[in-house]
């Protein structure tokens, strides 16, 4: 704040040839509490104290550049609202497919092959032979 306080002081000396600690500071401030450097410039006219020409106007919108403003800062909850937001945006945008007769036939030929697989499986299997004698049977429990 100093340099740009010390900036404008030796600004306003080239310009009117009067420097003073307390002008400087009124210019910063009025500088900081305009909207644009136009309004700033409009500022200067309105008090009619300072002739405005072309340097003048051109140390206002430069004192107006060099001035530092807040930043706005997004609170993390607002953020992470604003991110929720545009996802909930575009998956408004996203529809369902619908089922082609080509994705069909292929689910249906992976379910026969599936079956198919099942019942090969089976026929291995070893049946039982059902003896007719009575002694068989009886060797086969023990």
């Amino acid at each position: 704040m100093a340099n740009l306080e010390q900036w404008v002081s030796d600004s306003l000396h080239d310009i009117l040839a009067l420097s003073d600690r307390y002008v400087a500071q009124f210019m910063i401030g009025s500088a900081r509490k305009s909207l644009s450097a136009q309004d700033f410039v409009a500022h200067l006219k309105s008090m009619g104290t300072i002739d405005i020409n072309q340097r003048v106007i051109a140390f206002a919108q430069e004192l107006y550049e060099k001035i530092p403003r807040k930043q706005v800062v997004e609170k993390p909850a607002r953020a992470i609202e604003r991110r929720v937001m545009e996802i909930e945006r575009k998956n408004q945008n996203y529809t369902l497919l619908s089922d082609s007769e080509s994705d069909g036939e292929t689910v249906r030929e992976k379910e026969k092959k599936k079956s198919k697989d099942r019942g090969d499986k089976r026929k291995h299997l070893r049946k039982r032979e059902e003896s007719q004698s009575s002694s068989e049977e009886e060797t086969r429990k023990r």
